[in-house]
């Protein structure tokens, strides 16, 4: 697979029935990392690989599929009805439909350890939609600034508004940081949530003129439901 997020729910579901190897390490951006031969060659011995749309998948899937024909390729992307953006795994709704997929992938894969598959499932299931009811109880907030619109469906879910300030994938000018800055006071920004794999700099000159806390979040932690309490919890 190709995140480390992903990890966390293949293994939610698979337990120790599973192997799992994640193509791009933590600290890395799925938009510029490349993987060396070792983890290449490394693929010749898997049997599925679940892609989620980030860039990477989009550049070495064929490679992928050149080094192992045999592989079984699960592209959350075209289960789950989407836009442009690939961060799908942060909104309780749609990482639901993933786990579901994952549940039936691994079945069809190795049946005869449907229940067990199954369990794990049930209870990871459970686990997210009650982080889902205390996020529609919890969160306070109706907007939030990010540098990168990692967090788009988590706010698409709670009906609140993420404000990016990269924008088409470059840095704000400093027209638009002052856009922004006009923005983030009308909306009332309390929170600025920033991320270890992008710059931060920008974010804290936003936070700073708007007197807002500034709260490091990683959109790419291997536990998803984590991520999405931190996101709540930053929000109340």
């Amino acid at each position: 697979m190709t995140i480390l997020a992903q990890k966390g729910v293949v293994k939610a579901i698979g337990g120790d029935k599973v192997n799992v190897n994640v193509m791009v390490p933590p600290g890395n951006s799925p938009a510029t990392y490349a993987p060396d031969f070792k983890q290449l060659k490394a693929l010749k011995n898997s049997q599925i690989y679940f892609t989620i749309g980030v860039p990477f998948d989009k550049k070495y899937i064929e490679k992928i599929k050149e080094i192992n024909p045999q592989i079984k390729i699960i592209d959350f992307g075209k289960l789950i009805k989407r836009d442009s953006n690939p961060h799908i795994w942060l909104s309780p709704a749609l990482l639901m439909l993933q786990a579901k997929t994952v549940l039936d992938t691994l079945i069809q894969n190795d049946p005869k350890n449907k229940a067990f598959y199954l369990k794990n499932y049930q209870t990871f299931v459970s686990k997210l939609s009650n982080l889902e009811k205390k996020g529609f109880l919890t969160i306070k907030q109706k907007a939030f600034l990010t540098f990168h619109p990692s967090f788009h469906y988590f706010a698409k879910d709670f009906l609140i508004k993420e404000i990016a300030l990269q924008k088409e994938g470059k840095s704000p000018s400093f027209a638009y940081l002052a856009k922004i800055i006009k923005l983030a006071k009308k909306e009332n920004i309390k929170t600025v949530i920033i991320s270890p794999e992008f710059p931060t700099k920008y974010a804290k000159i936003v936070a700073g003129k708007i007197g807002a806390d500034v709260v490091t979040i990683s959109p790419l932690n291997e536990n998803p439901l984590k991520t999405i309490n931190s996101l709540i919890e930053a929000l109340k």
